[in-house]
């Protein structure tokens, strides 16, 4: 008979592992997979998680059905921000409400899509002058979650109401919280009710507007969204359509501005890797006038294998988590029906026998003389897996690649402190506190 994951050490009485991985879960899980190996538990107060860091029993576990291994009961978080939809929907709403969404993310409309990310980088490269300094915390943030804006409600509901949005989006998710209950009297918690109610009264008559008269370029995803349809032909309602079209803009920056954080760190930091991306980006993408295609993104194998590298050694995301809705068999151990489960990209990217020297930023692993068959980019686990996988990581993979290229071509960088550290708290991360970056226009230099 297969027995329960052994503990991780470091376990409390009563609160078991809960203070520590509260300040600081990756190192909580990187404790037990040096004690246990590739799969172990924890206890967070009178709760059990088992915990897989080991790639093959990432990979298995994390293509085990919605039966066995569900989303939506650890993903309820998101209903009081944007309702019952994707994770926090039904399982045959979910597929249905992903596979509406998908077409959104495939052929010509990422083609289209890129010219506008294009424009929206050149215009905020272009503002920050010839010299200065800006955070690729808050900066960068801004930028994503600008494009973000742009690609799912359009350009021009940006100009019209952006500044407004974005306040009240940022309210919703700061308001992100995974125990109080949704109408708990905490500010935070009545600024983020009010900002939802804003937000979806804001979309009602957009949404009208855009089944009337449905203009992708005008009204980017949510054009799509107004006109999709479930199994039975029906129009998604009005709460979902616009929980759909909240909940891609908040996907959409908030990690993407994260990993793009520490692709901006990791390239400065390794000044050899930063002098062969210029040459890459100044040898395939010569002209400075022209605004980069789709094609021409697609060219940047270097700096495409240095993205890769940056989600292997710092992945936005650090934690996937399902729970256990039948009992399985994982790496040899029973978990529990009831217990969490949960992944650490952190951890199992860093594992050596994948990853060769894991702490050396190596972009080189990614290139296709070291990774014949896609084997290395393959485990990688920060998008998630399976049917849960991120819809938009080819967008936020060219919007990364857009960044960077731009800002290369026009601007000599440098880190104001050479040394950020990650943050360590739950959620995503990103290097810590301001993260300031010098820069000056070629020409000055």
């Amino acid at each position: 008979m297969p027995t329960r994951p052994p503990l991780a050490p470091g376990a409390l009485p009563l609160v078991g592992h809960a203070a520590s991985f509260l300040r600081d879960p990756v190192a909580v899980m990187r404790s037990g997979q040096r004690a246990h190996g590739p799969v172990f538990s924890i206890r967070l107060g009178p709760k059990r998680a088992a915990v897989v860091v080991g790639v093959e029993e990432s990979r298995a576990a994390l293509a085990l059905p919605e039966s066995t291994l569900a989303v939506r009961p650890v993903y309820q978080w998101l209903r009081p921000m944007f309702g019952e939809v994707m994770q926090a929907a039904a399982p045959s709403d979910y597929l249905t409400q992903r596979a509406a969404l998908l077409p959104a993310f495939r052929g010509r409309q990422v083609s289209d899509q890129v010219m506008s990310v294009a424009q929206d980088v050149h215009a905020w490269t272009m503002a920050l002058g010839s010299s200065g300094r800006f955070d690729a915390n808050r900066d960068v943030e801004r930028l994503t979650l600008d494009i973000a804006i742009g690609l799912v409600l359009g350009t021009d509901f940006r100009v019209r109401h952006g500044e407004e949005f974005r306040a009240l989006l940022l309210d919703v998710a700061a308001g992100m919280d995974f125990f109080l209950p949704e109408r708990f009297p905490a500010p935070r918690l009545i600024r983020r009710n009010r900002a939802r109610r804003a937000l979806f009264a804001m979309l009602s008559s957009e949404l009208n507007a855009a089944r009337t008269e449905p203009d992708p370029e005008r009204r980017g995803y949510f054009g799509h969204i107004a006109l999709s349809q479930d199994e039975s032909g029906a129009s998604f309602d009005e709460d979902t359509a616009i929980g759909l079209a909240l909940i891609l803009c908040y996907a959409s920056y908030e990690t993407t501005a994260a990993q793009l954080a520490w692709v901006l760190v990791l390239l400065l930091q390794h000044p050899t890797h930063y002098k062969r991306v210029l040459d890459e980006v100044c040898t395939r993408l010569p002209d400075r006038q022209d605004l980069p295609t789709l094609t021409d993104l697609r060219r940047l194998d270097l700096l495409g294998a240095c993205l890769l590298e940056t989600q292997r050694l710092r992945p936005a995301t650090s934690m996937l988590t399902r729970f256990v809705a039948e009992p399985v068999t994982v790496g040899g151990y029973e978990i529990p029906r009831g217990w969490n489960t949960l992944f650490c990209p952190p951890v199992t990217h860093r594992l050596p026998d994948l990853y060769p020297s894991p702490d050396i930023f190596d972009p080189e692993r990614f290139s296709s003389e070291r990774d014949l068959d896609g084997r290395a980019a393959g485990q990688l686990l920060n998008l998630g897996a399976g049917v849960h996988a991120c819809l938009g990581g080819h967008v936020a993979d060219i919007e990364m690649r857009l960044v960077v290229t731009l800002l290369l071509r026009r601007f000599e960088m440098k880190l104001v402190d050479p040394s950020p550290a990650p943050t360590t708290k739950p959620g995503v991360s990103r290097p810590a506190g301001p993260c300031l970056i010098e820069y000056r226009s070629h020409s000055h230099v």
